[in-house]
């Protein structure tokens, strides 16, 4: 392992102190590598560009679909099998998907 000094502010010190003094953590090493090992995985978890498009569009959609709704505006000639396969194939072309 690799040390570190780090020199905190006092209030962030105090924090730091009362979550160990918590029982949250068992030291200030502890608190450390828990923090930055979550910050670690909220970085990597983070959508890429394309994701990013991809919800901003299917948002877009669904507000779409919400504002048709409360406009009342009739689905009713829909042609329900096509829009579910292509709402299947578009899952199944995530990244993600299953």
């Amino acid at each position: 392992m690799t040390q570190v000094a780090v020199q905190l502010p006092d209030e962030l010190n105090r924090f730091v102190q009362q979550s160990i003094a918590s029982g949250a953590y068992h030291s200030m090493d502890d608190f450390f590598v828990s923090v930055l090992a979550n910050l670690k995985e909220q970085a990597e978890s983070e959508l890429s560009e394309a994701e990013e498009s991809r919800l901003a569009s299917l948002r877009a959609e669904i507000q779409l679909g919400v504002d048709q709704l409360d406009s009342a505006e009739s689905v009713l000639d829909l042609d329900w099998e096509a829009f579910l396969a292509e709402r299947h194939r578009n899952f199944e072309s995530c990244p993600n998907a299953g």
